[in-house]
This record gives C-alpha cells, structure tokens and sequence, in this order.
C-alpha cells in the first residue's frame, strides 16, 4: 500500500497561520480515511497498531485547536503534538509502504 502523509503540504503546518490551518484539516480527513481503508482491509487491530491507536489525528486536531485560539493548549504542546504527529505519521508511512 502506497502511503505519503508526510509531505511538503505537512511541512507547512509549522507555519502557524491560516493555510496550516487548511493543511491540518486535510491531513485529518486523510488519516482518518486512511485509518477507515486499513480497518476495512485488515481489521481494526492492525489500523490501530498501524497509526498509534488514533493518536496522530488526536496530535493533529490539538495543533488546530491551539491555531483556532484554545487557552488550553498553549503553544510549546502545539509543537509537543506537532512533532509527535510528525514522527508517528512517518513511522506509519514507513509501516504501510513496506507491506
């Protein structure tokens, strides 16, 4: 299966503006779909193992949530997430590409 969620769009997210806004919006939709097609293909344990059991579009929407102006995730947990998100994402890439 041939995965990029990682790519020059993620890269953007750093930016903290309004178009990283966009790209985390499609970057959760992506992995959520993502996550949607290995559960319909190899069953829920294997999409759980696969993107960190939910835990990159969770990383994914608190980074928006501190975009959209949250008081409760400040930034440095944005760049916690972001960089989770970031690692977890290529680790799946690396997973899925290699199956």
């Amino acid at each position: 299966m041939s995965v990029k969620l990682f790519d020059r769009l993620w890269i953007k997210i750093i930016g903290r503006d309004a178009f990283a806004k966009a790209v985390l919006r499609k970057k959760i939709a992506a992995v959520q779909q993502l996550e949607e097609s290995i559960r319909s293909k190899k069953g829920e344990e294997a999409s759980r193992n696969v993107l960190n059991d939910g835990l990159i579009v969770h990383a994914l929407k608190r980074c928006l949530e501190n975009l959209e102006g949250s008081s409760t995730v400040t930034e440095e947990d944005f760049r916690v997430f972001y960089e989770f998100a970031t690692t977890a994402a290529i680790k799946s890439e690396r997973i899925l590409n290699e199956t």
